[in-house]
């Protein structure tokens, strides 16, 4: 589940990290070598590549949503395979089965295969 600043390069795309006028690109897969990402010196399984943000095609923010029992809800992993959904409706989360976990906040963790997940994706500008 994606969540966070990404960036479109060269028809992917990818996490990001703002620079001073720059970004660092990021990336797990090894062949994305061949557009010229690095492997870090701390985790060989992650790649990056400092760019201009001229050189992107777009920036967005991306925020995850699951649909659970035809409601929706901001999303976020939990444990492998698990989804924790949050509301503040404490109609809903009395229907559903939600704990209290803030004074105002419900929460609830859910296999991944109980939702749908979509993004909402922002336009997102440094």
């Amino acid at each position: 589940m994606r969540k966070g600043t990404y960036a479109g390069y060269k028809g992917k795309e990818f996490r990001f990290i703002e620079g001073e006028n720059n970004i660092k690109l990021i990336s797990n897969d090894i062949n994305d070598s061949k557009l010229g990402f690095t492997p870090s010196s701390k985790n060989n399984n992650v790649y990056s590549k400092i760019v201009d943000v001229e050189e992107t095609d777009y920036l967005v923010y991306i925020t995850p949503f699951a649909t659970y029992m035809g409601y929706e809800f901001p999303a976020s992993k939990s444990s492998e395979g698990n989804i924790l959904l949050d509301t503040n409706n404490i109609e809903i989360a009395r229907k559903l089965g939600f704990e209290q976990t803030d004074k105002y906040l419900y929460s609830k963790i859910v296999s991944k295969r109980e939702v749908e997940i979509t993004e909402n994706k922002k336009q997102y500008s440094l």
